[in-house]
């Protein structure tokens, strides 16, 4: 194996040992309606209302969708280090889906969005979206035992859905997102 292969290889063996290493994080606060989030995200640069990943959570909800834990990320929180570098999601959250049991991430209390749920990641362009879907889809086919997901595009919104959705109620998400208006 040579070349490029091998170079998207590295790249998705690094990714799996990046998620690993960096599945410590600060206790999450209560909120008063029964949801958790880790603290108040800070907007990263380029930000815009429209690539807010907690108003695509609130649109998702007011859709009818039973979301129920909700983790909002900034720079500092985010387990992957990847929120607001260059080149990278600009805002991230992970939901739990109320219909699926809350899973943790093993040794961690991240949402297990494969188990429990899903995540928005929101982008400054169409083009870093498209980068990252494309990064997503060579390691699920270059990683032994990667877990297929779901994956929904509005504008600069990616929505990322777990494997024990069934494709119905994954239907349901892409539907709300199509309505979002960023």
């Amino acid at each position: 194996m040579s070349g490029k292969p091998l170079r998207l290889l590295v790249l998705g063996l690094l990714l799996v040992c990046l998620t690993a290493a960096c599945r410590q994080e600060t206790p999450p606060e209560e909120q008063g309606d029964g949801g958790l989030t880790l603290q108040t995200p800070t907007p990263a640069p380029g930000a815009t209302e429209g690539s807010d990943p907690a108003r695509v959570i609130e649109h998702l909800k007011a859709s009818r969708l039973p979301i129920g834990r909700v983790d909002v990320y900034n720079a500092e929180t985010d387990p992957l280090k990847r929120l607001g570098r260059p080149g990278e999601y600009i805002g991230k959250a992970i939901f739990q889906d109320s219909r699926m049991p809350l899973e943790m991430q093993q040794g961690s209390n991240v949402i297990s969005f494969q188990n429990s749920g899903g995540i928005v990641e929101t982008y400054r362009s169409a083009e870093e979206l498209q980068a990252r879907k494309r990064e997503l889809d060579v390691a699920r086919q270059q990683i032994p035992g990667a877990l297929p997901e779901y994956n929904y595009i509005n504008g600069v919104v990616l929505l990322r859905l777990g494997h024990v959705l069934t494709p119905q109620q994954a239907a349901e998400y892409e539907n709300a997102l199509k309505s979002f208006q960023g």
